[in-house]
Formats: structure tokens, C-alpha cells, sequence
């Protein structure tokens, strides 16, 4: 939408990009993401990290702005309830990625299309092709091959939260983010409609950030934050302004002019480094588990998008 564009100079250039390119940067920045918050959280836990990436992000997205968000556009409720979910899902991204590692958080939150499909059967009354189904299915498959994976850290005598083994509840937690961003595409849908993709997430994310704001002096009551030095302000910016104001700004660019299972494939650059930089900057540990669950979890998404090419899905938004 022209009205929803952060103004900036738009010349021959940009109108020639690929939007490959576009989709393979921001789903690469994603996938650095997971690394660069896995690395953080000992210096910024989780909640309070997701605070501060969204206060970064849509800072960056208000001067784009310069000011001008849309507000009575939409009717605040909605904005009020597509934030709580922004809140949500984030809080759920970097808590569960906190107890599993970079790698399993970059492959999980892929299993947005599936949710997708599923609310969009029953909130928005979506007729979805059998093949589809198919898909879901076999990404589930996936999950379950490194659910099984993760249970196995508790036989090994690994730490365990509320009984369970730690990383397979934050593969839940990963999972439920993936659902939850999936429903934001639901319930954000008319707010889109009414101020553009780009506003929309600005709205929510502010609301998200009033919600997440007393959460965070909970979260670091008796941890005082070690100083702050180089790497740690060098992490925030990332989050802010990497994975989130430019990666949503190149996905978007490039979801608007792409076909849909381009779009998808696209999408894979994320897991993809993440594991590789989990591995060579974490000392990430994969296995042959992990292998058979992200090639499952991927073919299934590539199997939901291409059975469900009739419509358009809004499957692997804004991370």
C-alpha cells in the first residue's frame, strides 16, 4: 500500500531490486536473530530483551513516520488486542529460545503457515485445499520429532522446569509463539486494512511495549544488569533495528511483489542461519533429530503454501 510505504527516495534502483533478495535478507536477519538473542540473554533476560526490541524498533518506524502512526483509524480495541498479541508472541520467542537454543527457535517459529491455516478456518471461515492439510500434518510430524528429541535432555539428567525437561518447554513456548503470531494475522487483518501493514505493527508494537514495560523491572527484581558494554548495545541495535525495522521493511517490500511460494521458500533462509551461525557461534549441538524434524517442518510449510496457492497466505509475516 502506497500509504503505508516509511517515506524515503524511491528510484529506478529500488523499483528494479529483486524481491527475492528482499525476502532472503529479512529472513536472514531473523535467523540472526535467534543467535544474537540466545547470546544476549545472560546480560538481558528474555522479557525485558523483547521490551527493549521493541522500544528500538519502533522508534526506528516512527521517525520513518516522522510521527504520523494512524491512530483512529482503527477502532482501539483492536489495536489494543493486536498488541497483546505482538506482546505475547515475542515474550514466547525469547523465553522459549532461552531454554532450547538458536537453531530449534529459528525452525519452530516456521510453523507460522500451519497456524495460519488453522485460524483462518475458524475465525475467518477460510475454505482450505485437502493438499494443505497434508502439510500440516506432515510439519506436525516434525514437531513431534523434536519434542521427542528434547525429552530426551530430562532422561539425561538434564535441568528440568515444572518437572519437564527445560528445552522441551521451550519448544512449546516456540510452537505457541508460531500460533500466536499466526493469529495476529487474523485479528491484525482489518487493522492492516484500515492503516497499512507497516502501521499496524508500529500501533501494536506500542501497545505491546506499554504492556511489557512493568513486566520487565519484575523480571530483573534481585538480577541487576551486569554493565553495559559494546556487545550488549551492539545486540540491542541488532534486535531493533536489524530484525525488526529493516527486516520488516525488506519482507514487506518484497511479500507485496512476490508470489506466494516464493515468499515461502524465502522464508527457510531463517532456520537455515540459524543453525548454521548456532553452531559456529554457540557450539550448538544439532543431530540427526534435529535434521529429520526441520526437513519435515519444511516440507510440510512447503507443502501447506503450495496447496493452498488459490489464496494468497499471510503465513511467514513480520518476526
Amino acid at each position: 500500500m502506497a500509504h503505508d510505504t516509511p517515506p524515503g527516495p524511491r528510484g529506478a534502483e529500488g523499483s528494479r531490486r529483486s524481491p527475492v533478495i528482499d525476502l532472503l535478507g529479512a529472513a536472514a536477519l531473523w535467523g540472526g536473530m535467534y543467535v544474537v538473542s540466545a547470546a544476549t540473554f545472560e546480560r538481558i533476560p528474555p522479557v525485558t530483551l523483547a521490551l527493549v526490541r521493541i522500544l528500538i524498533g519502533a522508534s526506528v518506524l516512527l521517525l520513518a513516520f516522522r510521527g504520523r502512526i494512524g491512530l483512529g483509524r482503527a477502532p482501539l480495541p483492536r489495536v489494543v488486542a493486536a498488541g497483546a498479541i505482538v506482546a505475547l508472541s515475542m515474550v514466547l520467542q525469547f523465553v522459549g529460545t532461552d531454554l532450547t537454543g538458536a537453531a530449534e527457535g529459528a525452525l519452530l517459529t516456521t510453523m507460522t503457515p500451519a497456524f495460519v491455516l488453522l485460524f483462518g478456518v475458524v475465525l475467518e471461515r477460510q475454505r482450505v485445499p485437502p493438499g494443505a492439510w497434508l502439510g500440516v500434518v506432515i510439519a506436525l510430524a516434525g514437531v513431534a520429532t523434536l519434542a521427542a528429541r528434547s525429552g530426551q535432555f530430562g532422561a539425561a539428567g538434564g535441568p528440568l522446569l515444572a518437572g519437564l525437561p527445560a528445552p522441551l518447554v521451550g519448544d512449546a513456548l516456540l510452537v505457541l509463539s508460531a500460533a500466536t503470531w499466526a493469529l495476529f494475522s487474523s485479528v491484525g487483518r482489518p487493522l492492516v486494512e484500515a492503516v497499512g501493514a507497516f502501521r499496524a505493527i508500529l500501533q501494536a508494537s506500542l501497545v505491546a511495549a506499554v504492556l511489557l514495560l512493568p513486566l520487565a523491572p519484575l523480571e530483573l527484581a534481585g538480577r541487576p544488569l551486569p554493565p553495559i558494554d559494546i556487545g550488549t548495545v551492539g545486540a540491542a541495535l541488532y534486535l531493533g533495528i536489524g530484525s525488526t525495522a529493516l527486516a520488516w521493511s525488506l519482507w514487506y517490500r518484497g511479500y507485496a511483489r512476490a508470489p506466494a511460494t516464493v515468499s515461502a521458500a524465502a522464508f527457510f533462509a531463517q532456520p537455515l542461519v540459524g543453525a548454521t551461525l548456532g553452531v559456529l557461534l554457540l557450539r550448538e549441538d544439532l543431530g540427526a533429530a534435529f535434521v529429520a524434524g526441520a526437513t519435515l517442518i519444511s516440507g510440510g510449510v512447503l507443502v501447506i503454501v503450495f496447496g493452498s496457492r488459490s489464496s494468497r497466505p499471510q503465513a511467514a509475516r513480520a518476526r
